[in-house]
């Protein structure tokens, strides 16, 4: 097997070509382990907006529990029963009070001193 300037030429162009192949893996390579950076950290700062809205969620339904309980027929009946009962008692203490002033006729006469 002789080596002639045209075998070695081809060598030469493979072993060119295999290096240029191999930096372009290599370029390839770096560029997707930045990608790969990227879409980790997007991915992470999902992850946190998603524990962020989870909370946000637990307590508006815990908000709309209490006023769930706060709005409920139940609560609204005894609520409503109060007022009634004050209503009630306001009124008479008014009645109350007119009956108590109209006994009063306005003077003051001297009282004597024994």
């Amino acid at each position: 097997m002789e080596l002639t300037s045209e075998l070695l030429f081809q060598a030469g162009a493979v072993i060119a070509s295999l290096s240029g192949a191999w930096a372009l893996v290599r370029s390839q390579v770096n560029t997707l382990k930045i990608n790969q950076e990227d879409i980790k950290q997007s991915i992470e700062d999902l992850v946190s907006k998603i524990e962020d809205l989870e909370n946000d969620v637990v307590v508006v339904r815990n908000q709309i529990e209490v006023f769930k309980n706060i709005l409920s027929p139940a609560n609204l009946a005894e609520q409503h029963r109060r007022r009634g009962y004050i209503d009630r008692t306001l009124k008479q203490l008014e009645d109350d009070i007119l009956v108590l002033q109209h006994m009063h006729n306005g003077k003051h006469p001297p009282i004597a001193v024994q």
